[in-house]
């Protein structure tokens, strides 16, 4: 009771009860590896005759841009992985065969395929004409400014390049460190935008540029950074000042060793805090419910490293009653992740149910089940993973339903030493689950390598591709190759069925006690099911897989709280039915 009575107090401090009420509850390069922020020359928009018969050369930039940037931080793995850049943007006729068997591609789909650019133009050519996602990532870093107007200009600049290059989505970065790019009276204004209104919505104006153009909008936020400044934010506002600090308790941010975890890139949020996953889902619902968004795109959506979080709080949960599947703790760290974008997709689609969930996620899922060996010809043993060190289980959320996209961040080409795109890309396309779509994510190479890996997605089943970051195929000269040999036509976004016909239904609960109070940790249970579903701080929870019927009711109980049952309601598929359960 305690733990909920302070959750109480602190939403109503903050003015999220309301929300939650009319919201939740029913009653009314992470991209991972990020450059360095620097300020971009005016855009040049190259002029692209379009041919889509016979894809010309490349159509070169007048007064190209060249803005230094560098990857900050990089892992060392990733370093590693990148030693073979292939990074000349125009002008190559072959593609890099794989260092073992010198072979076009690593896959049985893709081994056979031609290393000159012509052909595989020509093979291109037979793939094109059907719903594909043809989006790239725009950072912070490529529009931000304190300058308003400058912002504007970037913005409108960014738009046209994306047109022009054939993209029909942008993955637009709109909140980076629980401050944002829009106005919020959760969170405060980035520092990076000057700290304070800039007198527009530049977020609202990036939107409505990208859907003049018919450009999908994808909202990219950072999920768990908490604030990428060393010494912590300025701004009073900032939820660093109320929950992580050595007053806090609990404190919000990652432990290790007893104390919060060394800074790196970023101060990092805990998700294994079902505080942190209530405010992050406020977050979130908060702009889905304000801004009409083609989708929201997570990036960090991860824990920093594999040592972490050891703090006081998530192992007293773990050892009392928070872990009913008896996992271990890894384990109970991942599954805290997709407890919490589980809870957040049902939030958002009873609100907005056409909204796309999409994530940047680490390029290696489980490095266990790729090819073995420390030989970089043949095996991955030596890589890192997002399974094992960061706790991120990407396709198992495609089996939960709380994802309708994977953007794996494959940043190695598909020739030369492991990894291979087409061999990672492949494997996530394997493994994803209820026809979730798999989006490949694409460091920049040359335009050969473009190419191929244009193709090589299509081949191992890939819906789209997505390059890291647009302001990089720009730099490299690539706009007007991308517009006449990658997407010469004009075509969709690929459909999600599973949106617009779903078959599962969508339950989302409150449990309270007797007084009201939100209920947390509590077991929710539906008839016929093994599944417990934990409440969260405010005592929500969402069930994305419900089975269709009528007169349903949903159990919860809680030791020292008591149980309850609901009233009965009907599960029906694409109208998520509100519950509420008391405790006695």
């Amino acid at each position: 009771m305690k733990a909920q009575s302070y959750w109480y107090r602190y939403l109503l401090a903050v003015g999220l009860m309301g929300a939650i009420a009319n919201l939740c509850l029913g009653q009314g390069i992470d991209a991972d590896v990020e450059p360095g922020a620097s300020s971009p020359k005016e855009i040049q928009i190259p002029t692209v005759q379009l041919n889509p018969t016979t894809p010309s050369s490349p159509t070169p930039v007048s007064s190209p841009v060249t803005i230094a940037r560098r990857i900050s931080n990089e892992p060392a793995d990733v370093a590693a992985m990148n030693q073979h850049d292939n990074s000349a943007g125009t002008g190559a006729d072959r593609a890099v065969p794989t260092a073992h068997g010198n072979k076009g591609g690593a896959t049985p789909q893709t081994e056979n395929l031609p290393l000159d650019k012509a052909s595989l133009l020509q093979i291109r050519k037979q793939q094109l004409g059907k719903p594909e996602f043809r989006g790239a990532w725009v950072t912070r870093f490529d529009w931000v400014s304190p300058n308003a107007e400058q912002m504007r200009s970037k913005i409108v600049q960014i738009m046209d390049l994306a047109k022009a290059a054939g993209l029909n989505a942008v993955v637009f970065q709109v909140r980076a460190d629980a401050s944002t790019f829009y106005p919020s009276e959760l969170e405060p204004w980035s520092h990076l935008i000057g700290g304070r209104d800039p007198g527009f919505d530049p977020v609202q104006f990036a939107i409505d540029e990208a859907h003049k153009r018919g450009l999908e909008f994808h909202a990219y936020i950072n999920a768990m950074p908490c604030s990428e400044k060393k010494e912590g934010p300025s701004d009073p506002r900032h939820i660093w000042f109320r929950h992580c600090t050595a007053q806090s308790n609990p404190n919000w941010l990652v432990y290790e060793g007893g104390k919060p975890a060394e800074f790196k890139e970023y101060w990092w949020l805990n998700p294994n805090l079902p505080e942190v996953q209530t405010y992050v889902r406020m977050v979130v619902l908060d702009f889905a419910t304000r801004y009409n968004v083609d989708g929201i795109h997570y990036d960090r959506i991860r824990f920093p490293g594999p040592k972490v979080s050891d703090d006081p709080w998530s192992l007293a949960r773990f050892r009392n009653g928070a872990n009913p599947k008896s996992l271990n703790y890894n384990e109970w760290q991942c599954e805290n992740i997709t407890k919490m974008l589980c809870d957040i997709y049902g939030a958002v689609i009873a609100v907005k149910p056409n909204i796309k969930f999409t994530a940047a996620v680490w390029g290696i899922h489980d490095k266990t089940r790729m090819p073995q060996g420390n030989d970089r010809a043949i095996g991955y043993s030596w890589t890192s993973s997002g399974l094992q060190d960061y706790h991120q289980d990407s396709i198992g959320w495609t089996k939960r339903g709380c994802i309708d996209a994977l953007i794996p961040m494959i940043y190695w080409e598909m020739g030369d030493k492991k990894p291979d795109y087409d061999e990672l890309l492949a494997y996530f396309v394997q493994n994803a689950a209820n026809d979730r779509h798999i989006y490949g994510g694409q460091k920049v190479f040359n335009d050969v390598e473009m190419l191929r890996q244009a193709v090589a997605t299509q081949l191992v089943g890939g819906k789209g591709t997505c390059p890291f970051t647009l302001m990089r195929v720009h730099e490299k000269g690539l706009i007007g190759f991308y517009r006449s040999a990658i997407f010469p036509d004009d075509v969709p976004t690929p459909p999600m069925p599973w949106k617009t016909q779903p078959s599962k239904a969508v339950v989302l609960v409150t449990v309270k006690d007797q007084k009201g109070m939100p209920v947390l940790d509590a077991y929710v249970k539906t008839p016929g099911r093994s599944d417990v579903w934990l409440s969260s701080a405010d005592g929500f929870c969402a069930i994305l897989d419900a089975e269709p019927g009528s007169n349903v009711t949903v159990t919860a109980e809680k030791d020292g709280v008591g149980r309850g049952v609901s009233e009965s309601f009907n599960a029906i598929p694409g109208k998520p039915a509100r519950v509420t359960v008391v405790l006695k």
